[in-house]
């Protein structure tokens, strides 16, 4: 039996604004975006850079409330989720700094730990300007002292 292919054509995303290599890309049209245009995976217009980018947020604000265990509205918007603060969920290259500086401070501490020492890491950001200091931790340990306070009724 044949089998039904999906049909392939060039990308309609506006290819003056698209940095991708080979633009137009041509295969399989995803579907239509508000402005009318079916865009090929991996266009690199605004558009199709937003809804990736929209879409990868979402994905990530998904597995934090999971890891967090937080009821509440089912919405991509945190301000409404229940849980023991309020939260804001960042992804991609706006925090990669702040990842890499957490990640050297982790390794430094790892180096120096003394053995049998099992507290979990938190990094104490002190930014020029501000008198009130950053806490930065692990989503893991995030969640046990969530956890906890949510035991012990904070």
């Amino acid at each position: 039996m044949g089998e039904m292919l999906k049909p392939k054509a060039e990308c309609e995303g506006n290819r003056d604004k698209c940095s991708a290599e080979g633009c137009p890309l041509y295969g399989t049209l995803g579907k239509a975006a508000r402005d009318g245009l079916r865009r090929v995976k991996g266009c690199d217009d605004p558009v199709a850079r937003g809804r990736r980018n929209r879409a990868k947020g979402d994905s990530k604000a998904r597995k934090a409330r999971k890891a967090l265990g937080i009821a509440g509205a089912n919405t991509r918007h945190e301000e409404h989720w229940g849980g023991v603060c309020r939260l804001e969920v960042k992804a991609g290259k706006q925090i990669e700094p702040i990842a890499t500086r957490f990640v050297l401070a982790e390794q430094q501490s790892e180096q120096h730990r003394p053995l049998g020492d099992v507290r979990p890491f938190v990094m104490v950001a002190m930014p020029d300007g501000m008198s009130d200091g950053l806490v930065v931790m692990r989503l893991s340990v995030f969640a046990q002292f969530a956890q906890i306070a949510q035991e012990a009724g904070l």
